[in-house]
This record gives structure tokens, C-alpha cells and sequence, in this order.
């Protein structure tokens, strides 16, 4: 079978999002069976992405092939009513508990007593309550096309859930088939929890955690259901047209809307995003993973800036690569330095280096995360 090139025109390589759905694209190819494919970069208007070594260059067979392969294994409809149901007996319970210790600070109580009121009442609620996730995540199990869904809505699994979730992929994976294990070691680590809830500190790519009511895997899996051949040829063939509503990662900069940005009140329109680009970048995931390191977690291609967050950092190469390639680019140290030396990057064989930071907008229950628009370094 001869091996030919493509390029994929739609995607934008100084974009954090479409650098992650370039490699979002070659992870999915290559998980389809195109055990060859590789990844390069061509210098256009801006940088366009050219897979090579795949087994067609016809763009209508690539979008099937890649659609196939975002698409996950099917759902029954009987699995999915019962992951609702219990999703939300799981959510009155837990709002339950909410209410409950709401009302017992509304009461004016001494320490002593409030510390008995929650003793009896909301102690019971919290068994309830932990029964019902449990219950829930069970039926998410059957229910989510791909075994790393099953985490829940977020990533903020307990240390117990994390190891759990980790023994179960690692019987369930291969020398070829890993990603699931590559997934979770991408969203966190088990040596890194939040001390309040002893929850796991989710990787610096978690945008969605809440406002709005989207959540970072509730939204994997409902744009799952979105996947067609056509929508995969708009997102890596095409100039992007942000016609989709909602349901986004929030990794492109298009998508900071804010009243300084724009003429009319962005809280009246849907916001607009590309929904296969942001499933494609949730896909290059694995090759960023997270370990504990002096200043809590870290994730690969990230460095703390300042004290407000962090910044993502990529690089742009022009050779041929395979994906264990672009894993070690990405993990070059001098990368993230806040002046790279330029005639050593170049030494390896990249071309350009752009920067996002990771950025808050708004304040409270309204705050969103974005990337900053990129810039050369």
C-alpha cells in the first residue's frame, strides 16, 4: 500500500486549539490503524499541518476514517435512561446535603451545637448522597462510549476513585491500545489532591468545571454524539465558520468574549465554537501527561508564569515526526523558559515556538477560563 500526504488546510497552528486538533487528528488516524502516520508542519498564510505516510489523500475517506474513530462504541438507550436517572437522584442528594448545611449556619447556633446539628443531620445526608455517585457511576460505566467518561462529569475523583480507575485500564490495555491509562495520567495525578476536598488538581487544560452547567467530560461525551464525516471536514479541511453552539473546552482564543471585545452584550448570544476541533484536542490529551513535581502538579509544555497562572507552550516543526517524536518536543525544558534559546531549539529541528496563557474572565459563579491569544517566542 503506497503512502501518500495530506494536508489538513483548516487547521491553524499558531491556535492552541488547532494545534491540539492537529494532534488530536494524528493520535485519532493513528489509533484507526494508520500505525505509520506522521506529523509535520508547512509555512502558508499560517502554519498548516500535513499528515504523511497515511494510506489515502482523499480528504472525504480521511473524514470517515477519523469520524469512526471519534465516534466510540455505541450506547444503549436503556443504559443511557438509567445513567440519567441516577445522575439525577445523584445530584438531589448531593444538593440535599448543600441545603442542609446551609440552613444549620442560618440558625445561629454556638460551635458547639452546629457542630452536633451536623453531626446528626448532615452526616446521614453525606452517606446518601455517596451511595447515590456511587449508583451513578456504575451506570455511567455502561453508558459512555469511551471507559475514561466513566471518571464522571469532571475530573475530581478521590484518591480511592483515581486508583480504582487506574487498575481497571491498566487490565483492559495493550502494547497498542493504551490511551485510556494515557488519559488519566493526562488529567491529573493521584499525589496531587486539593486539601479542602481531597479531590484530584486537575490538569491546567481543564477550562470547564461548572459555569454555565458544562462540565470538562460530561462535554467529551455529549460531543460525541455530534460526530459526523461532514463535521470532521468542516474542522480540518476547511476555514473554520464557528457555527456550532456551546459545548466547547474553551481552548480558542475566538471564544474570550468579553464586553471590552465586543460591540453588544455577549451574554445575549450562544457562545460559538467548532465542536470537532474541541473534541479532536481533547484526543491529543495523552501526550501531555501530569506528575508531581515541587510546586505541585505538573503537566507537560506548561509553566507557571506569575501568580495569576499558567502558560501552554508549543512548538512548530517542519521534519516528518512520529507521535513518540512529538512527545519528546514537547517535553524539551526549553521550551517553557521564559526566553527560549533560539539557536538551540532550532538545533532540534523547530521552526517557531507560540505561547497562550491560561486567563480568568469574570468573577464568582461567572468566572471562565480561556487562552489568551498566542504569540511568537
Amino acid at each position: 500500500m503506497s503512502a501518500e500526504s495530506l494536508e489538513l488546510p483548516g487547521i491553524d497552528g499558531a491556535n492552541p486549539l488547532g494545534f491540539l486538533a492537529a494532534l488530536g487528528t494524528l493520535v485519532t488516524v493513528r489509533q484507526a490503524g494508520e500505525k505509520h502516520v506522521r506529523l509535520r508542519w508547512k509555512r502558508a498564510r499560517t502554519w498548516v499541518p500535513v499528515l504523511d505516510g497515511i494510506s489515502t489523500s482523499d480528504p472525504d475517506k480521511l473524514s470517515d476514517t477519523v469520524a469512526g474513530a471519534l465516534s466510540g462504541r455505541a450506547v444503549s438507550g436503556d443504559d443511557e435512561k438509567k445513567r440519567a436517572a441516577t445522575q439525577r437522584e445523584f445530584d438531589a442528594a448531593k444538593k440535599a446535603v448543600g441545603d442542609k448545611k446551609k440552613d444549620i449556619r442560618n440558625r445561629g447556633l454556638s460551635k458547639k451545637d452546629r457542630e452536633t446539628a451536623v453531626e446528626q443531620e448532615v452526616h446521614r445526608l453525606e452517606q446518601v448522597r455517596d451511595e447515590k455517585r456511587q449508583q451513578w457511576l456504575d451506570a455511567l460505566k455502561k453508558a459512555v462510549p469511551r471507559p475514561e467518561l466513566a471518571i464522571g462529569k469532571r475530573i475530581d475523583c478521590t484518591y480511592e476513585e483515581y486508583r480504582e480507575h487506574a487498575g481497571d485500564f491498566l487490565e483492559g490495555a495493550g502494547h497498542g491500545d493504551r490511551e485510556a491509562l494515557d488519559l488519566l495520567a493526562a488529567f491529573g495525578s493521584d499525589a496531587c489532591l486539593d486539601e479542602k476536598s481531597g479531590s484530584l488538581n486537575s490538569t491546567p487544560f481543564c477550562f470547564i468545571t461548572g459555569s454555565g452547567r458544562q462540565f470538562f467530560l460530561d462535554t467529551v461525551r455529549q460531543l460525541m454524539e455530534r460526530v459526523t464525516p461532514v463535521a470532521v471536514r468542516r474542522t480540518i479541511f476547511e476555514p473554520w465558520t464557528y457555527r456550532d453552539e456551546t459545548l466547547s473546552m474553551r481552548w480558542d482564543p475566538f471564544e474570550d468574549r468579553r464586553y471590552a471585545l465586543s460591540d453588544t452584550d455577549p451574554s445575549d448570544a450562544a457562545a460559538r465554537t467548532v465542536w470537532m476541533a474541541n473534541l479532536l484536542g481533547y484526543r491529543a490529551l495523552p501526550l501531555f501527561p501530569c506528575a508531581p513535581g515541587r510546586r505541585g502538579l505538573g503537566t507537560t509544555s506548561w509553566a507557571l508564569v506569575d501568580a495569576e497562572g499558567g502558560a501552554f507552550t508549543w512548538p512548530i516543526w517542519e521534519f516528518s515526526a512520529p507521535s513518540d517524536t512529538i512527545r519528546s518536543l514537547l517535553e524539551l525544558s526549553e521550551l517553557v523558559e521564559p526566553e527560549p534559546d533560539r539557536s538551540r531549539i532550532r538545533a532540534r529541528g523547530i521552526a517557531a515556538i507560540f505561547r497562550s496563557r491560561r486567563i480568568k474572565v469574570g468573577a464568582g459563579l461567572n468566572t471562565k477560563v480561556n487562552f489568551s491569544p498566542a504569540r511568537g517566542v
